[in-house]
């Protein structure tokens, strides 16, 4: 009898990254819905941590935000990581999905996103000789890197070495694709700057 599907709590995966991973990817749990609504939490925090970390820690000029290049800043990292691990899995046998990598890619992010809530508002109490919130938002980052590699080394059955690997290439194909993606845009940025040189030398010359 098939196992009916359930989306698995995503913070869940901060404890037990093993079950979770495994139930992700063989038995069909994970909610996408769930990670959308993550996704917008990790880039409201990271408006949250830009304009409200503590003016002593804070080098940023809070009237020059962008909204779009913030989103873009998380949003981008996590999608090329998502791809380029699910291209890496697919050249090295790895049996993980693109929707399991992304959900529990995903799911992963949470303490990342909790650890910079801390930060932020221990930043606003602490002193600079008192860098303890810069502390919480490394440690938070780091529990997001572990349970990252041990989820993925479940879900595509790769040994230790092997997921090592996986994630060195992971990383190289991110810079490509990113390299890619910069290419293409200065392409576009050229080829518009172009017509419109042609467009406007045309209608000079027809008035």
């Amino acid at each position: 009898m098939k196992e009916k599907k359930t989306a698995t709590n995503p913070f869940y995966t901060i404890m037990h990254p093993f079950d979770c991973s495994y139930d992700i990817r063989f038995k069909e749990k994970g909610n996408t819905g769930i990670t959308i609504v993550i996704l917008l939490f990790f880039f409201l925090t990271s408006i949250f941590q830009r304009q409200n970390t503590g003016y002593i820690f804070n080098d940023n000029k809070l009237s020059d935000l962008n909204v779009f290049l913030q989103f873009i800043s998380v949003a981008l990292p996590f999608v090329l990581f998502v791809i380029s691990n699910w291209v890496v899995a697919i050249l090295m046998n790895g049996t993980g999905r693109f929707r399991d990598i992304w959900i529990y890619t995903a799911y992963c992010c949470i303490p990342f996103i909790l650890g910079n809530i801390v930060s932020v508002l221990l930043s606003n109490v602490l002193i600079r000789e008192e860098p303890f919130g810069g502390y919480v938002q490394v440690f938070g980052a780091a529990w997001s890197l572990v349970i990252l590699f041990i989820g993925l080394m479940i879900m595509h059955e790769y040994g230790f070495t092997q997921n090592l690997f996986s994630c060195v290439c992971t990383i190289f194909v991110m810079f490509i694709l990113l390299f890619l993606i910069m290419l293409v845009g200065n392409l576009a940025t050229d080829l518009y700057g172009f017509v419109m040189t042609v467009v406007k030398e045309i209608t000079f010359r027809m008035s």
